[in-house]
């Protein structure tokens, strides 16, 4: 029987990461940010969305998804610069997320794209990026 091989929930990992990092800076910045593979619905003060975009698989162990992150922010008095420095902020914590630790299926952070202004429907301010993972799957009886 041939080896079977089994990937984790990035977003479910990656959102978990993203939201414990925050809490641990403690900075009014990092302070009360909504993390999540989904939109919120209302709309949240300070957002952080992951979604896996998926990837080839680079071995039969390994595979490189791309993730999108998009951080949104509720009305801004600072035209965007909560956005930007929140934004610059999750981009930091994606980029040292590969780490050996039960858990974590990032083996490394093969690119990183943006954090890019983007157009919202709402007017409120968005960014978004993009980053290269490799990640190891488990051994699957």
């Amino acid at each position: 029987m041939g080896s079977r091989v089994i990937h984790s929930d990035l977003e479910e990992f990656l959102t978990g990461f993203i939201r414990r990092e925050l809490e641990a800076i403690g900075s009014p910045l990092a302070s009360d940010v909504f993390v999540s593979n989904e939109f919120p619905n209302p709309a949240r003060p300070k957002s952080v969305i992951v979604r896996d975009d998926g990837g080839p698989d680079a071995s039969i162990i390994t595979a490189e998804p791309t993730v999108g992150v998009t951080v949104l922010t509720d009305e801004d008095p600072t035209e965007g610069e909560t956005a930007t420095n929140l934004a610059l902020l999750v981009k930091a914590i994606v980029k040292g997320c590969a780490r050996v630790e039960p858990g974590n299926p990032v083996a490394a952070v093969l690119g990183f794209n943006g954090p890019y202004k983007v157009p919202d429907e709402t007017g409120c301010p968005r960014r978004y990026m993009t980053a290269e993972l490799s990640v190891a799957g488990k051994a699957f009886p």
